[in-house]
């Protein structure tokens, strides 16, 4: 016996060393591909993840709009599901150049809804858009193992949920926590939940985080991996949410309106052990603006106002770079008192897509050069006759795509790609709306 009181030893240290080993590992995400900007136009075949909109007549219902980049006819071939598990099914062609909408809730009654897309190749996007046109996010290509959501309210008068689906053939597993003003919360319920295979659910955060304003939210997946689609209804305002997959200790937010009448702030959600000092630089000519600045506390939220603050005068749009020493997730709020809309900042790519899925036009369409050294974009109308455009872009600036592009005099009913040859690209644009600047929306982009 005592001769294998050793091996036994060893053994054991050998199983605790993995156990430490596994616990330090991090699961990654995949990269993302919004709307399959990202896969080659030869591609044998793309998928596309379409989730946050509701079954129900209001202002969350909404349709999804597939935009054939290509030269050749592609064949989409839909299913959609709801949240009883109920499916239907459709196939539509969608000409070189052209769009199709599809609108699940002519397909499939229900509360709420997700929709997944074969394409026969490659060059397909899709946007979801609600009936307004003045909330829309990007369908995926992938799911995600980690996803963070900034900002979202809970007040009597408003709702936060995230809309989840499963891509995948196997049930997925996931944790969700929420960083609020208070501090860290994990509701016993929102643990452990489960999504079946090609399956979607609508987790409502006030049914745990009852009356809450500006609550993080990080989606942490134990097993396989799910496409997640904030849905904020603030007042009459309504917002879908396309989130983070990581942290950062950087974040650009180049169009915020400082208008009269606009309220616009960046709320902040720091979720590591340490406080967090945020710095939000303010560029806004002829302005010099001393920079702001909040202290958010471990596992917990903040913000920065933007807009009605005295040290900041009302003057268009602003550009902000948020700073910190922490690796916080963050989110823009802006509209008015009656309700305010959520964007997730982006991260800098090397291709992003501008198109006016909404019929609406842009108020504001720019690009900005996150790194200090000058850049060139590349601009390309998608269309069977393109038009092609190259400018220089200096380091930490952002220009009006329509003073770089003169080939064009308008973005209104235009598809145009933009790219760098380095992943420093960020391209931001805005919807007419009163007041200015309050509906930012997110451009396709290829990481």
């Amino acid at each position: 016996m005592s001769s294998r009181r050793p091996l036994f030893v060893v053994l054991a240290g050998a199983l605790v060393l993995v156990g430490v080993l596994s616990s330090l590992s991090k699961t990654s995400n995949p990269s993302a591909l919004p709307g399959g900007l990202g896969v080659t136009p030869n591609a044998e075949s793309t998928a596309l993840y379409c989730t946050g909109l509701s079954g129900d007549v209001g202002p969350l219902e909404g349709h999804v709009i597939f935009l054939n980049t290509t030269d050749a006819v592609r064949l989409v071939q839909v299913q959609v599901v709801n949240d009883l598990g109920q499916r239907a099914e459709v196939s539509v062609n969608v000409a070189a150049h052209a769009t199709q909408l599809v609108s699940p809730i002519t397909l499939l009654k229900g509360h709420s809804f997700a929709l997944e897309a074969q394409v026969s190749g490659g060059g397909v996007v899709a946007q979801e858009v609600t009936r307004t046109g003045m909330a829309q996010v990007p369908c995926t290509s992938t799911g995600v193992t980690n996803w963070y959501g900034a900002g979202f309210d809970t007040l009597v008068g408003s709702s936060g949920e995230l809309s989840i689906y499963n891509p995948t053939a196997t049930p997925a597993v996931f944790n969700v926590v929420g960083y609020t003003a208070a501090g860290y919360t994990a509701p016993a319920p929102f643990q452990g939940l489960s999504v079946g295979a090609h399956s979607q659910m609508e987790l409502n955060l006030g049914s745990q985080i009852v009356n809450t304003a500006n609550v993080g939210v990080h989606v942490s997946v134990l097993r396989g991996s799910v496409t997640i689609v904030g849905v904020q209804q603030s007042g009459a305002v309504v917002s879908l949410i396309s989130g983070a997959t990581s942290l950062a200790k950087t974040v650009w937010l180049p169009r915020v309106t400082t208008v009269t009448n606009a309220a616009a702030e960046i709320r902040v959600a720091n979720p590591g052990p340490l406080v967090a000092n945020v710095t939000v630089h303010v560029a806004l000519a002829p302005y010099t603006i001393a920079p702001q600045s909040v202290t958010v506390a471990p596992y917990s939220s903040g913000e920065v106002i933007i807009t009605p603050n005295s040290a900041i005068p009302a003057n268009g749009y602003a550009a902000l770079t948020l700073t910190s020493n922490e690796p916080v997730f963050s989110s823009l709020a802006s509209g008015t008192s009656a309700g305010i809309a959520l964007w997730s900042p982006q991260r800098p790519s090397r291709d992003f897509l501008v198109s006016d899925f909404s019929g609406h036009g842009f108020d504001a369409a720019t690009v900005t050069n996150a790194s200090a050294r000058p850049i060139t974009v590349r601009f390309t109308t998608v269309g069977a006759q393109s038009m092609t455009g190259t400018a220089t872009l200096a380091g930490h600036r952002t220009q009006n795509i329509l003073s770089l592009f003169r080939g064009l005099s308008t973005l209104s009913s235009v598809t145009l790609t933009v790219q760098s040859t380095v992943p420093v690209l960020l391209v931001t644009t805005t919807l007419p709306s009163t007041p200015m600047g309050v509906d930012v929306v997110a451009a396709l982009d290829g990481r």
